[in-house]
C-alpha cells in the first residue's frame, strides 16, 4: 500500500506510536497519521486498513492517546461534512459509525477528552440519526464535564441542520419532477420530507427545554448559537449574550489543553505551541470560540452581530477585544451592513494598544488586520490609522516580531522582499492622501516593497507627485532577477496614473514588453506615438494576452483601429472562450470609434449576435457579447435575457452585468428586479464558506455601487 508520500510500511508503527507512553512519540505518530496516511483529508486503502487498529485503540480502556485517536478517526470518517461521500470516503465512513455500539459506550467513557471526542466523531452518522439523537440527549443530563455538553450539543444539532438540509432538498427533488413522476413519487418525497422535518423540530424543541434549565454560561451560550443555527434566530438576544459573555470572561475558563512540556518538529506540535501561546496569560482562553459561535448563531442579523462585537471592542477586557476581531473579519468579510460604528470601534483599539505590552500588541495587530482589506469600508478609522503611523517609532519591522509589526510603515520578510505594513495598507485602502508620503517613503527604500507601486497606483492621477520617484526606481532596480516583478508593478501604477505618467516615456522605452508596459502606453495615449513600432510588433505577438492589449493601446496612442481591428479577427472566430472574451471586450471598445458598418462589420455582428445566445458555462463570454453588440448597433433587446441569465449562472458577473444596465439606461428597466433583489441581500456576493479573498469586500461593495448607479440610470 502507499500513501500521500510513497509506500505506507511504516503504518504500523505509527499506529503503535499513537499510544505510546512518551507524548512526544505519541504526537510525531499523530502527525504521521494526518501528514501521510489522511493527508489533507484523503483516504487510501491504508487509510481504510488502519481504522481496525484504531478502533482497537479507541476501545481499550486506560490506554493513552484515545481522545486524539478518536478525533482522527471522526477526521476519517469525514465527521465536518459526511453528506454526499463516495468512494474510499463512504467506505471509510461505513467502517467508523458502523462501530456505533463502541461510540455509545464510550459516552460513558471515565476520561472526559474521550467522551467529547466521541460526541464530535458521531456528527459523521449519515444513517440512523435518530438513534444518534436520542443517545446523545439522553447522555445530557448526566454529563458534568462542560466541554463534553458543548460537543453533544454542538452534534445534536449539526444533525438537526442537517436534517433540514434535506427537508430543502426533498423539495427540489419534488419540483425538479414531471407530472407523471409527481404523481406516482410525491406522496413517497412528502412522506419523507415530513419525517425528516419531524426529526428536525425534534432537535430545536429539545435544545430549546434544555436552553431553559441550563445554568453554566459556557454551554448556555453554545446552546443559543446552535439554536439559533436550527431557525430559531430569535434565541439569541444580545443583551443576554454580552452579560454571559461578560461574566465568563471575569470568571475565567480553565484552558483548551494545559501547556505540553515537550517539542516535537512537527506540524501538529508547531500548531500546539501556536495554541499555548495565544492561551498564554489569558483568564477565559475558551471564550473565543462562544463568541465566534454566537456571531456565527446571529447568522443575518448584521445589525444585532455588530451591537455584540462593537460592545466587546469596546470593553475594558483585552481578552473580550482580542476576540471579537475575528468575528468581526468574518463578518465584515461575507455580510453587508453599516459598519461605521464596528470599524470606529476598531480604529480606537489601534490607539489604545499602545504600551500595554503583548496584550496591547495582540490588540493592535488583531484591530490593523481585520481593517487591511477593507478599502474604503476602512474610512471610519482613517483618522486613527494616519496618526498612529505618523507618530510611530518604528518604521520597519521584523515580521518575527508581532509587537513590533503592528503600525511599522514596511515589514522585512525573512528570505523575501519587504511588503507594505498591513497598517498602511488599511490607509491606502482608504484613499487618504496622508498615506502618500509613508508609501513615497517606502518608494524611496534601497530594498523597496514589492507591494508599494501597486498601492501608489491604487490613487491614480493624485499619484502624480510620486511620478519623479516611480521613474528613478525604474532605473536603479535590478532588471536581471527573473522573479523580481517590481518593474512591472510600477508600470502598471504609472497606467493608473494616466496620461501625466508621459514624462516616464523615457524610462519606459527600452523595456522588455509586458502586459504593464503596454498598459502605461495606452494611458499615456498620443503622446506615446513614438512607441507605435513597439505596439505594432507586440500586437503581432502569438501570445493573446500581449497582442489583445497591444492593439488597444496602438488605437489609443495613434486613434486608427485597422491594426487593432486585425487582432480582434484574429482571435473572435476560434475556440478559445479566453481569447474570444478578450476579442469581444476590445470589439465593444472600439465600438464609438468605428465606421460605418461594412461587410466586415456586418459579419462581427452576426458573430457577436451568435456568441451572445452562445451557451457559456461561466456567461462572460455572452455578456461581452451582449455589450459590444449594443455599443456597435444600439440594440438592446438581446442585452437584457443575457444579463438575467448570467446574473443566476455567474454571481461574479454581476457587477460587469449592473455596468451594462447602467450604459443602457431606461432600456433595462426589465432588470430592475435584479438590482433591487441585489441591493437587498444580506451575504456578500462572493461571500464563500470555504476561503477568502483579500478583494472580497472591495469587489462586492463596487458591485453595490453599480447597482445603485444603474437603478439611477434607469
Amino acid at each position: 500500500m502507499r500513501h500521500a508520500y510513497g509506500a505506507a510500511t511504516e503504518v504500523p508503527e505509527l499506529l503503535r506510536g499513537l499510544v505510546d507512553p512518551d507524548p512526544a512519540v505519541r504526537e510525531t505518530a499523530l502527525d504521521g497519521m494526518y501528514g501521510a496516511v489522511h493527508h489533507q483529508g484523503d483516504v487510501y486503502p491504508c487509510t481504510l486498513a488502519a481504522i481496525p487498529f484504531l478502533l482497537r485503540i479507541a476501545a481499550a480502556p486506560g490506554l493513552p492517546g484515545r481522545a486524539e485517536v478518536v478525533k482522527l478517526l471522526g477526521s476519517i470518517a469525514s465527521a465536518e461534512d459526511p453528506t454526499e461521500l463516495s468512494g474510499p470516503y463512504k467506505k471509510a465512513n461505513g467502517a467508523v459509525t458502523g462501530a456505533f455500539p463502541l461510540w455509545e459506550r464510550l459516552l460513558g467513557d471515565p476520561d472526559p477528552k474521550v467522551r467529547e471526542a466521541v460526541a464530535g466523531l458521531l456528527a459523521a452518522c449519515v444513517d440512523g440519526t435518530r438513534a444518534v439523537v436520542a443517545s446523545l440527549t439522553g447522555r445530557l443530563e448526566s454529563e458534568g464535564d462542560p466541554r463534553v455538553r458543548e460537543a453533544i450539543v454542538r452534534t445534536v444539532a449539526a444533525l438537526g441542520r442537517r436534517q433540514n438540509d434535506a427537508v430543502g432538498g426533498a423539495e427540489d427533488v419534488k419540483r425538479g419532477r414531471g407530472a407523471e413522476d409527481v404523481q406516482r413519487g410525491a406522496v413517497d418525497v412528502q412522506r419523507g420530507a415530513v419525517d425528516v422535518q419531524r426529526g428536525a423540530d425534534d432537535v430545536r424543541h429539545w435544545l430549546g427545554r434544555v436552553l431553559a434549565a441550563e445554568t453554566d454560561p459556557q454551554v448556555r451560550l453554545v446552546m443559543l448559537a446552535e439554536l439559533a443555527s436550527l431557525g430559531g434566530g430569535a434565541a439569541i438576544e444580545v443583551g443576554e449574550a454580552l452579560e454571559l459573555l461578560t461574566a465568563l470572561y471575569k470568571t475565567g475558563t480553565p484552558p483548551i489543553a494545559p501547556p505540553a512540556g515537550f517539542e516535537t518538529p512537527t506540524l501538529i506540535g508547531a500548531l500546539r505551541r501556536a495554541r499555548e501561546e495565544h492561551d498564554m496569560g489569558r483568564r477565559a482562553p475558551q471564550a473565543g470560540e462562544l463568541v465566534r459561535a454566537v456571531s456565527t448563531g446571529l447568522g443575518d442579523r448584521v445589525d444585532d452581530r455588530v451591537r455584540l462585537l462593537t460592545a466587546l471592542l469596546r470593553s475594558p477586557d483585552w481578552e473580550c477585544q482580542v476576540d471579537a476581531m475575528g468575528p468581526a473579519h468574518v463578518l465584515l468579510a461575507n455580510w453587508r451592513g453599516d459598519y461605521a460604528g464596528l470599524v470606529s470601534a476598531l480604529g480606537e483599539r489601534i490607539l489604545d494598544g499602545h504600551g500595554r505590552g503583548r496584550p496591547g500588541a495582540a490588540v493592535m495587530s488583531g484591530a490593523v488586520g481585520v481593517l487591511e482589506d477593507l478599502g474604503e469600508l476602512a474610512a471610519p478609522a482613517a483618522d486613527v490609522l494616519a496618526e498612529a503611523l505618523a507618530t510611530t517609532d518604528r518604521r520597519v519591522a521584523d515580521r518575527t516580531r508581532q509587537e513590533d509589526a503592528g503600525l511599522a510603515w514596511v515589514i522585512e520578510w525573512p528570505g523575501d522582499q519587504p511588503t507594505v505594513s498591513p497598517a498602511l495598507r488599511a490607509l491606502s485602502g482608504t484613499g487618504d492622501d496622508r498615506a502618500l508620503p509613508m508609501l513615497a517613503w517606502a518608494l524611496e527604500r534601497e530594498r523597496m516593497p514589492r507591494d508599494v507601486a501597486q498601492l501608489v497606483g491604487g490613487f491614480g492621477p493624485r499619484a502624480a507627485p510620486l511620478l519623479p520617484l516611480l521613474r528613478r526606481r525604474l532605473r536603479d532596480l535590478p532588471a536581471d532577477e527573473p522573479h523580481d516583478h517590481r518593474h512591472e508593478s510600477i508600470a502598471w501604477a504609472l497606467s493608473r496614473i494616466g496620461p501625466a505618467a508621459a514624462a516616464a516615456l523615457p524610462d519606459l522605452l527600452g523595456r522588455p514588453v509586458t502586459e504593464g508596459l503596454l498598459a502605461a502606453f495606452a494611458a499615456i495615449g498620443s503622446e506615446a506615438a513614438a512607441c507605435a513600432p513597439i505596439l505594432r510588433e507586440a500586437a503581432a505577438s502569438p501570445q493573446r494576452n500581449l497582442a489583445i492589449r497591444a492593439a488597444k493601446a496602438l488605437w489609443l496612442v495613434t486613434r486608427g483601429v485597422g491594426a487593432a481591428l486585425a487582432v480582434v479577427d484574429r482571435y473572435l472566430g476560434g475556440d478559445d472562450r479566453y481569447a474570444i472574451r478578450s476579442a469581444v471586450d476590445l470589439l465593444g471598445e472600439l465600438a464609438p470609434a468605428m465606421a460605418e458598418p461594412d461587410r466586415a462589420a456586418k459579419a462581427r455582428i452576426a458573430l457577436l449576435r451568435r456568441l451572445a445566445k452562445r451557451k457559456d458555462p461561466h456567461g462572460w463570454v455572452p455578456l461581452a457579447a451582449a455589450r459590444a453588440l449594443y455599443r456597435l448597433t444600439g440594440d438592446h433587446e438581446v442585452a437584457l435575457p443575457v444579463v438575467a441569465r448570467v446574473w443566476e449562472l455567474n454571481r461574479h458577473t454581476r457587477t460587469e452585468a449592473a455596468e451594462l444596465c447602467a450604459e443602457l439606461g431606461p432600456a433595462a428597466v426589465e432588470a430592475r428586479p435584479l438590482l433591487e433583489a441585489e441591493l437587498g441581500r444580506a451575504r456578500r456576493h462572493n461571500a464563500s464558506d470555504d476561503g477568502y479573498g483579500s478583494a472580497q469586500v472591495v469587489d462586492d461593495e463596487k458591485l453595490l455601487r453599480r447597482c445603485r448607479e444603474a437603478l439611477a440610470a434607469l
